[in-house]
């Protein structure tokens, strides 16, 4: 008997630890647009982001990878994507910007199809 209950509390810390660690490397893989030095990072994260995205929805529309990358930003408190994407919605941002965000966006999005 207590071998069977060392086998089940050993199990149960084997599942508990892999389920923070987990946690933990979701959460430095999670960063914000901002949180990277470069902007050859973010695209990477972006480019990373964005095949995990289409491998786990296999046939999303770039409608369905805006409104999940929205809610990303909103999951991890990105401030300043949200304040820019608010921005540019409502459009007060400059022509130049818009342009970027929309080339950068469909370029990612076609290198996934």
């Amino acid at each position: 008997m207590k071998r069977n209950s060392l086998y089940i509390s050993l199990a149960i810390v084997i599942c508990v630890s892999l389920y923070f660690f987990n946690t933990q490397i979701q959460k430095t893989l999670a960063k914000c647009p901002d949180d990277y030095a470069t902007s050859e990072e973010q695209l990477t994260a972006m480019n990373s982001w964005t095949n995990n995205f289409y491998d786990t929805h296999p046939g999303a529309t770039l409608s369905d990878w805006s409104k999940a990358r929205y809610q990303f930003w909103i999951d991890n408190k990105c401030i300043k994507a949200i304040e820019r994407y608010n921005e540019a919605k409502s459009g007060n941002a400059d022509s130049e910007t818009i342009k970027l965000i929309k080339d950068t966006i469909q370029e990612t999005v076609n290198e996934h199809k």
